[in-house]
């Protein structure tokens, strides 16, 4: 049976793969069948540090092989064998790497909506000139406060939740946390992300804060990998988790 480990996006916790989750481990059939053999085993969704449940910590200066080190970590304290390794767009780095470092090579690695970046970059080179402008002015002003920086309201509303109804995005939006400034601001380096294990590549066709283009050109910088898409917004394991879920399950 299969295993999942689903890694959040920036400012994001576990929190944000719930619905997900639930749809993963909720049983087919109702009432479920006791001679059933499910193919999917432990569903874990983590979270990564000074991220949502383990916030308190110095989120803006948590660094990414840190973060590298907690999935690695998640995989071994978790027992996930046969597994899927899920992330979400800024963690699409981390995951990469991690899963070159695992002993066992996952499954499959499936990234959502996942930044890529290239020729040496960091995470923030990937979005447009507008809003990296934003991310590197609030972050110096929050810096300079000694305060954490959040992703403001009308982004979460205009890029990460665009579609979405304004009661539905309300439900959520005070769950959003500190960015890991640091991580964002580090460059990846192109051996960090080579891996042994398929990658699947889905792209968030409604996404804002990624349009469908970049994450194209982005995926085309994973060697043989397999490019799926998702009607959705970013935030599409809040938005669309039935029909994440049923990505996922495909990979069982």
């Amino acid at each position: 049976m299969t295993d999942y480990l689903l890694v959040h996006g920036a400012g994001q916790g576990a929190w944000s793969w719930g619905r997900v989750w639930g749809y993963l481990t909720a049983p087919v059939d109702h009432p479920p069948r006791l001679a059933s053999r499910p193919k999917v085993n432990k569903v874990f969704p983590m979270d990564l540090p000074s991220h949502g449940a383990d916030a308190g910590g110095d989120t803006a200066g948590v660094l990414p092989e840190e973060c590298v080190q907690a999935i690695v970590r998640a995989v071994a304290r978790q027992d996930l064998h046969d597994l899927v390794l899920v992330g979400h767009g800024f963690s699409a780095p981390l995951v990469l790497k991690a899963s070159a470092q695992l002993p066992v090579p996952p499954r499959r690695v499936v990234l959502l909506a996942g930044i890529v970046p290239g020729g040496n970059s960091n995470m923030i080179s990937v979005l447009s000139p507008n809003i990296r402008f934003c991310f590197n002015l609030s972050a110096a002003i929050t810096g300079l406060l000694g305060k954490e920086l959040r992703l403001p309201r009308p982004l979460i509303d205009r890029y990460l939740c665009n579609g979405v109804e304004p009661k539905e995005i309300v439900k959520s939006v005070g769950f959003y946390g500190p960015l890991a400034t640091r991580t964002l601001k580090t460059r990846v380096q192109r051996e960090d992300l080579e891996t042994s294990s398929p990658v699947t590549y889905v792209v968030l066709t409604e996404d804002r804060m990624l349009p469908p283009p970049v994450q194209r050109r982005m995926a085309e910088r994973i060697p043989d990998v397999d490019l799926v898409e998702l009607e959705a917004c970013h935030q599409a394991p809040l938005y669309r988790a039935r029909e994440v879920a049923d990505l996922l399950l495909s990979y069982a």
